[in-house]
Formats: C-alpha cells, structure tokens, sequence
C-alpha cells in the first residue's frame, strides 16, 4: 500500500448494502433490544452489519490506513483511556456532563432507535460511504475540497443553477463519475430529530451522513467545517446523520451512543468536536 496521503477527492469509507433479517427486517434492527450489559453500545457494535460487495477489503484499507494527521493527544500512557467506555466516560467528565447519568444512558439500547433511523434512511437515498452530505436537495459524496461546498452553498443562496453545466468544472467531473459524486435528488433531506448546529431554520442545511472512526469524516471536521461556518455564519446549518460502519470500525457505534448521550445533556456537538480530535486515541480500544 502506498504511504501516500490519499487526496481529498477520494469518496471516503464504503458501506456495502444492509442485509435483511426476519420479516425483511435488517439484521441490526432486529438485534437492537434492551439488555443489562455496561455499556449499550455494545448493541450497536455487534448488530448493524454490512458485508464488502467483492470481499477485497480494498476501499476499507484506502480510508482507514492511518494517513490522518496525529491529533496530537500526548498525556502519559497511564492517563490513557484502555477501553472504549473508559474513553467515553472521561470525555463526558471533560466536558462537565453528569457522568452518572452519561453513563446510565450509554446502557439503554433504546438509543440505537435514533441510529438506525438514520442509517434506514440513508440506505434510502443510496448513501454507500461516508462521509455523504445532503445540501438542501443536492447531494455531494466524499470529503470533496472544501472550495466544492463553498461553491454548492453558496449557489444555494444565490438561486440554484438550473444544470448541471452551470456548475464549476469541477463539480461537473464530480457529476459524471460512476456512481456520481454529485447530484440532485428530489427534496431537501428531512433532518428533523437530527442534531442540529446552528439556526435550524437557516437558508442552506449541510446534512452529513458520518462515522466517527471514519478517517475522512474527521478531515471534514477538522479542514472543512469551521472555514465554512466561519465564512458563511448564519446562512448554513449543519446537522449530523449517524451512518456508523462497525463492520470495518468496531468502535463507531460506541462513539455513536456516546454523542447521543452528551447531546441528552445539550453537549452533542462538544462531544462530537472531541470525538474527532482523538480519534486515533480511542479507534483501537477494547469495549470494556
């Protein structure tokens, strides 16, 4: 494999179709029920499962193979968190939540309803890796440059272009691609019960479909989200899909359950925030 950083054109970590349980149920929803364990995660780890369409593995090496920057995290072994609920547990107290009940919440499976919803509904809209984005109606796969969604929003705000052609080059080559990387869908992405960042009723609505323990999301985070809010201010809102893809990242359910969990103390976007800067801590860590 090369140790080439790979560009941020390329389309992210691919999660193959869902597989249908009993009744055509999927398999993760039919497991999701409430069970004593520390940490109800766990639930979500072992039950949403997806399959590589051809069994290489290929893409899951491309986007997880450890290119990402170091965020930097340099506190003495023994201070590090050796599990992932031990993670988890001390980013809640980080952020000054009630750990307690953080940690009451972690062990209710109910939570996983909310991923699964989104999960549903991204299989829906042919979402098939992540990070997948929803602009208003118009739909970008990939951590594309972040010039690409400055340029999709800002149209937006102008008045949508009525072709494909009126667009950049650039998003044109990204249209044209097989599956295309850009494209318009029918309706703007319903994100109500979504996490919300910024003024829900804002002009332009950036849903992204994401995986904590997903390398290019993180990129995201870090290179493309705050120029945007800081260039665009209140005109954009952004709102967080959970696709976690725990087949290739065992850890991203958890880290899921986690966010859902600061958010019920209104710290979703903290938690979030630091999730993605230490990523690389808590990846590789055992549940518990």
């Amino acid at each position: 494999m090369s140790d080439e950083p790979q560009s941020d054109t390329d389309s992210g970590d691919e999660a193959p179709p869902e597989r249908d349980g009993p009744g055509g149920q999927p398999v993760w929803m039919a497991l999701l029920t409430p069970v004593a364990i520390i940490i109800g995660a766990a639930i979500v780890a072992g039950a949403i499962l997806y399959t590589d369409n051809d069994g290489s593995g290929e893409t899951v090496q491309v986007a997880a193979n450890g290119d990402v920057t170091s965020t930097g995290v340099t506190e003495p072994a023994e201070a590090r968190p050796n599990t992932m609920l031990s993670a988890l547990l001390d980013y809640a107290d980080q952020l000054s939540l009630d750990v307690d009940a953080f940690e009451q919440c972690l062990g209710d499976g109910e939570r996983g309803e909310i991923i699964n919803q989104h999960l549903a509904l991204g299989n829906q809209l042919g979402v098939t890796g992540t990070p997948t984005f929803f602009i208003n109606d118009k739909m970008v796969v990939g951590a594309q440059p972040t010039a690409v969604f400055i340029e999709v929003i800002e149209r937006e705000l102008e008045g949508p272009p009525s072709s494909i052609e009126d667009y950049s080059q650039t998003i044109q080559e990204l249209a044209a691609t097989d599956p295309p990387r850009f494209r318009v869908i029918d309706e703007p992405l319903d994100v109500s019960g979504a996490e919300i960042h910024g003024n829900p009723d804002a002009p332009v609505m950036v849903a992204e479909f994401s995986d904590f323990q997903c390398p290019f999301c993180q990129r995201w985070v870090e290179q493309s989200m705050e120029p945007i809010r800081d260039m665009l201010g209140e005109d954009v809102a952004f709102a967080f899909m959970h696709f976690p893809l725990t087949q290739i990242h065992a850890n991203a359910g958890f880290a899921s359950f986690g966010a859902i969990c600061a958010g019920e103390q209104d710290s979703f976007w903290e938690m979030h925030d630091l999730l993605f800067e230490r990523q690389q801590q808590w990846a590789n860590l055992p549940p518990n």
